[in-house]
């Protein structure tokens, strides 16, 4: 997906690479913020309190995007017409989301959600289990870690939950783009299909009317002569 051509910022796509930073990343102070060029490999967007840069490396086939000191995202960039042009890998992105969420540049798979849940929940059954056998069985300071491991474990459960919802959503918008995608090809196949088989079916009545037109035509000959 383009996304701007590294000449023309700052300049005319300034506007596109600010609401592409602001609606990707929720980085709404770009708005307001200063643009600049430094040594045209790396520019700055920058406030008072918070700065964004994307610099170019590899032999400018790549530029990375760094949010606060934070190395958030890559682009590719393609040379087109002498400009260096910037390009979001959405393949890529796709890919990166089915096989985990990526927050401050670590990735957690979804798996570690539902093993944090389950390990939650076997303290807590074990808890529950072990409270019914009888009194005593857990003294204060026991079931005080028990119960606060089983808090912390389903509340790290739920702030993971939290902070991967963006992702979840965009899975699922993944799998509904491919879904109306694989519809859209089968509906496609089934009109070609569709209309195949009409003009299959018309082509014997097309020549006997053909052949009857002919016909009619050499009569209207005849009487002419």
């Amino acid at each position: 997906m383009y996304l701007f051509s590294w000449g023309d910022v700052p300049g005319k796509d300034s506007g596109k690479l600010i609401e592409y930073l602001e609606q990707n990343y929720g980085v709404d102070w770009v708005r307001t913020a200063k643009i600049e060029k430094i040594d045209n490999n790396e520019i700055r967007i920058a406030t008072e309190k918070n700065v964004l840069s994307l610099s170019l490396y590899n032999a400018n086939t790549r530029v990375t995007l760094t949010i606060n000191k934070v190395r958030t995202d890559d682009f590719i960039v393609k040379v087109e017409n002498s400009k260096l042009n910037i390009y979001k890998d959405v393949e890529q992105e796709k890919k990166d989301i089915r096989q985990g969420v990526k927050v401050k540049g670590i990735s957690y798979p979804y798996s570690w959600l539902a093993g944090l849940v389950i390990v939650g929940l076997i303290f807590v059954a074990l808890m529950g289990y072990y409270g019914t056998q009888g009194p005593g069985i857990f003294s204060p300071r026991e079931a005080f870690f028990v119960i606060g491991a089983s808090i912390i474990i389903l509340a790290g459960a739920s702030v993971y939950l939290l902070l991967t919802l963006r992702d979840t959503i965009s899975v699922l918008k993944i799998h509904e783009e491919e879904l109306q995608s694989a519809r859209d090809v089968a509906q496609e196949k089934r009109i070609t299909s569709l209309e195949g088989t009409r003009v299959t079916s018309l082509e014997p009545q097309l020549a006997t009317l053909e052949t009857r037109v002919t016909a009619l035509e050499r009569e209207r000959a005849k009487e002419v002569k």
